[in-house]
């Protein structure tokens, strides 16, 4: 008898030591919001050294506005060329006048994207 209460007694005092088990149901489950983190493409090159993104050089060229075919260019005399100027409008009112014109080159094409355009002292 005092053997079958001492296991009673030791079964009762193991209940209460171990935490109780969690009850799960679908119904009461809350999803727990995972957060998308968004990390940007970062271009890197081959030996590991952040790449900077190109950005166009903004310059000043010099020359005269005349026109070349149906297009308004930019006679550059010290670079003995022209390039082409992506804002028609604001060029034909310096037609045949020697310029300063403010933008950067697309060489590539051989244009000028035109930021300024004022006429040279």
């Amino acid at each position: 008898m005092k053997r079958v209460i001492s296991l009673t007694l030791a079964a009762g005092l193991l209940v209460f030591a171990l935490p109780p088990a969690p009850v799960w149901s679908v119904d009461l489950q809350e999803p727990s919001p995972s957060p998308l983190l968004v990390i940007p493409a970062t271009p890197y090159s081959l030996d590991g050294q952040l790449m900077q993104q190109q950005q166009p050089e903004v310059k000043t060229f010099m020359g005269k506005i005349s026109k070349s075919g149906a297009k308004l260019v930019l006679e550059d005399t010290a670079m003995n060329g022209s390039y082409q100027l992506d804002d028609q409008k604001k060029a034909k009112e310096y037609e045949g006048m020697n310029v300063r014109v403010t933008g950067t080159l697309d060489a590539q094409n051989n244009i000028i994207h035109v930021s300024s355009i004022e006429v040279a002292a």
